[in-house]
């Protein structure tokens, strides 16, 4: 896979400061409308295995899994630990900036899927890190 050149500007922050201190208060909010949800939900219903192990990456409260489909393991991965623990849909937990550590605490092979829901605009270097993961 050929990962595309990106100017290094095309991703600078207004703000560069180090991502924990944005993240150390807890934002219990849905960032995108109800028909989203609704969508986001649908797409997860259609493409998550049931009783599969699913990767939450930048996890946060609530993670738009259908209420209806029991999963193996939901293993959450955010910012926020208090957000983390609010998700009743998470099986486990790990708090962690990837934008100052991008190295999953995970064995190759453990998921069955992985999710981004609303958050990849977070990460620094999106291109280099799905690229990294595609190669996994």
């Amino acid at each position: 896979m050929t990962v595309p050149t990106l100017p290094a500007e095309a991703f600078r922050r207004a703000d560069e400061s180090p991502d924990g201190g944005f993240y150390a208060a807890p934002r219990l909010v849905t960032h995108i409308d109800d028909a989203a949800v609704a969508a986001v939900t649908q797409l997860y219903r259609d493409l998550l295995p049931p009783g599969g192990a699913v990767l939450d990456l930048m996890s946060s409260w609530v993670s738009h899994l259908p209420d209806e489909v029991a999963y193996g393991r939901v293993a959450g991965l955010g910012m926020n630990a208090d957000e983390l623990a609010a998700n009743p849909r998470l099986t486990e937990r790990h708090v962690q900036d990837l934008n100052a550590d991008p190295r999953l605490p995970y064995g190759d092979a453990e998921f069955d899927a992985a999710v981004c829901c609303v958050s990849v605009q977070y990460l620094v270097r999106p291109v280099a890190e799905v690229a990294a993961r595609a190669r996994a």
